[in-house]
């Protein structure tokens, strides 16, 4: 048996976020940090990265992004046609995730911690710790294992359904000649239940991740379904030949406990994607930082530490969005959204800050979105 401070089940950025934060507050921490996977596995996602993660993996002494990477404007489709489009006054990165994902793993090696490749079968928890695969124990584990975590289900907390959870397919196909180099989601005219839209992210290599995501509740036809209405949305793209990938997004409107025990949850593993928008990166940095300092500072009140770390930073925004995730169902309050964001800069950067970071809306945004379906 070997012994650890803290034990990481993955290595993406919420799994690598804790591993490096681990380090920074407990330089000489023993950090295990295990992944299925080698470094620099591809990972399904749309490789948009906010401004709010970089500026937060920047504190940490992290260089994730590089200048050739950054994309600074944004564009959103509504369903009835409408479109805003603004230089973001954050630009914010493309990176596909097998980059971005070695990089921030590559940082916590260089500073302590030990990467082993492992898929982990076994989590045992008990009163002074967990044990993992019978064969290591920390007095705290982190579950950064993504959508489909093995540990979130050892522990006993069951995984998104039906409106709690998106499904999407992302593939890289050529960037179109002459096509603005923008950060686009196109929301579908035909409003199934939830998320249904289209995006189109633009790397620096030539190609652009392009996808289209729905909610699981309103899915009728499988992976063909959700093919036809990305090609649909995307017309000006060539998709012929394109390799798609499926995945699965737990939204932040049903979230299980953060920690049960001695063991944290965070990222995709607590179900901490934006409804909005379908982002988790930035909420997997920033819990992954929580866990990582919580569980070398105090491992016996690690879990009631983070807890309340992450309800303090995403609490409001939690409620506000489960409140607000019906009315995404609705093609004009969408098309009014949009209008807003035409005709106002402070809606579109409140827009891009709620769906990207951990802001909530104001009561004055509530009162731009009204007017604006009024006039319509």
């Amino acid at each position: 048996m070997s012994d650890w401070d803290v034990i990481v089940v993955g290595a993406g950025p919420a799994g690598s976020a804790a591993a490096l934060a681990a380090l920074e507050s407990k330089p000489d921490a023993r950090v295990l940090l295990l992944d299925r996977a080698p470094l620099g596995r591809d990972k399904v996602c749309g490789d948009g990265i906010a401004p709010h993660t970089v500026a937060a993996l920047d504190a940490l002494g992290v260089r994730s992004v590089e200048p050739h990477e950054v994309v600074e404007t944004v564009k959103l489709s509504a369903p009835g046609g409408a479109s805003s489009s603004a230089v973001t006054s954050d630009p914010g990165y493309v990176v596909p995730r097998a980059t971005f994902d070695e990089r921030l793993a590559r940082a916590a090696i260089e500073r302590g911690a030990v990467f082993v490749e492992r898929r982990v079968t076994s989590v045992v928890p008990d009163d002074s710790g967990v044990t993992v695969d019978g064969q290591d124990r920390a007095p705290v584990l982190i579950a950064a294992d993504g959508a489909n975590s093995v540990v979130r289900r050892a522990i006993g907390q069951g995984h998104n359904a039906k409106r709690a959870l998106a499904v999407a397919v992302r593939g890289y196909a050529p960037t179109p000649k002459g096509r603005p180099r923008e950060l686009e989601i196109r929301w579908d005219a035909r409003r199934a239940g939830g998320l249904c839209y289209a995006w189109s992210f633009p790397t620096a290599n030539g190609t652009s991740n392009v996808g289209y995501g729905m909610s699981a509740a309103a899915l009728t036809n499988g992976r063909a379904e959700l093919e036809e209405r990305m090609r649909l949305l995307l017309p000006d793209h060539d998709l012929d030949g394109v390799e798609l990938s499926g995945h699965n997004l737990p939204l932040s409107v049903a979230t299980p406990q953060f920690a049960v025990g001695r063991v944290l949850l965070t990222g995709d593993a607590a179900s901490l994607i934006n409804p909005l928008t379908g982002e988790g990166i930035y909420s997997a940095v920033a819990s992954g930082i929580m866990a990582g300092r919580a569980a070398v500072t105090d491992a016996a009140s690690a879990g009631e530490r983070y807890s309340r770390e992450l309800r303090e930073k995403f609490g409001r925004q939690h409620r506000q969005l489960r409140l607000v995730y019906p009315l995404v169902d609705s093609k004009a309050v969408l098309d009014a959204v949009i209008r807003a964001c035409s005709t106002n800069r402070g809606t579109f950067d409140r827009l891009l800050d709620v769906g990207l970071g951990e802001s909530s809306f104001r009561m004055r945004d509530v009162g731009t979105l009204l007017r604006h379906l009024v006039r319509r």
